[in-house]
């Protein structure tokens, strides 16, 4: 008998255990998925409508016209999509994003969150606002929309957030980046966490990629109209490197044009939108601090690097 007769049946049998193992990542987590969704007779009075959609990796992009960009950068996996139909023809429909991370997840949650919503005490994190409901837990975002703002439609929008939350895994904490933004005066719905720059010139646009390749970074809102952003570059030489390409930008460009302020105690810049800004290196981040008034700005940078 050949060598290769001999282990014919072998090779056949490795080559269908390594397809298995191959393809088995993608369809547990798609099963998974679909055994996180609320199941009929869990949420009263609300029952499934048809199959769920399930769209992995770049099918994202045949699912989120335009919008999937953002997920990407983050670290999106997959989502399954499920409609549920209650009294009344009520209709509420469910996203369930599994990410790379918890701390992508988180900033999905962030990103799309308005800041101006109600707070719904759910996962590790969830706003409503009209009849949309974003909330996260662990690696998982959910984004629940119901079709009108009425009292039975909000009803069961939260029934359904409820049902699907408690089928999630353990939670966790939000990125320690975050605790970067002073704890004095910041709004706390205001904050973004951020991983790339599709998110960073969504909350503030510098019209420049140079010297804004960081690894993650944050922003926060403050009462008295300032803001800061938190841009860490995971060592101090990666961050002293990217600062100076980042200032050589700022003062070749025209976005930026720096301004005397007497007694101030760092160089401030007017940005295109006539706020002041002070750039301010710590370590392995770098603080960009803005606002209206030059002595909120200069305050906010002095607390970020104490």
């Amino acid at each position: 008998m050949s060598e290769i007769r001999r282990w014919g049946p072998a090779l056949a049998l490795a080559a269908v255990l390594l397809a298995g193992a191959w393809t088995a990542p993608g369809r547990e987590g798609q099963d998974t998925l679909r055994s996180l969704l609320p199941a009929d007779g869990t949420i009263p009075g609300w029952s499934k409508d048809g199959d769920p959609q399930e769209f992995v990796g770049e099918d994202l992009y045949t699912y989120i016209d335009g919008g999937a960009e953002i997920y990407q950068e983050y670290g999106f996996r997959r989502v399954i999509v499920q409609d549920y139909n209650g009294a009344a023809g009520r209709s509420v429909s469910l996203e369930l994003f599994e990410m790379a991370t918890p701390a992508a997840a988180y900033g999905m949650y962030t990103f799309k969150r308005s800041g101006q919503g109600r707070i719904v005490p759910l996962g590790s994190g969830a706003e409503l606002e009209d009849y949309y409901l974003n909330l996260w837990k662990g690696r998982f975002l959910a984004t629940l929309t119901g079709f009108d703002a009425t009292p039975p439609t909000i009803e069961g929008l939260l029934a359904v957030a409820a049902a699907v939350e408690k089928n999630l895994r353990d939670g966790a904490g939000v990125p320690g980046l975050v605790a970067a933004l002073p704890g004095e005066g910041l709004k706390p719905q205001s904050v973004k966490y951020l991983r790339g720059l599709l998110g960073l010139n969504n909350v503030y646009p510098f019209y420049t990629a140079r010297g804004l390749a960081f690894a993650e970074a944050v922003k926060g809102d403050y009462e008295d109209g300032a803001s800061l952003i938190a841009l860490d570059y995971g060592s101090a030489e990666a961050r002293a490197k990217a600062w100076a390409e980042l200032e050589t930008s700022i003062k070749s460009g025209d976005r930026f044009k720096k301004t005397e302020v007497r007694g101030a105690s760092l160089p401030l810049y007017l940005d295109g939108r006539g706020r002041y800004a002070a750039f301010v290196e710590a370590g392995s981040r770098l603080f960009v601090a803005l606002g209206p008034v030059p002595e909120a700005v200069l305050g906010l940078a002095a607390l970020a690097v104490r």
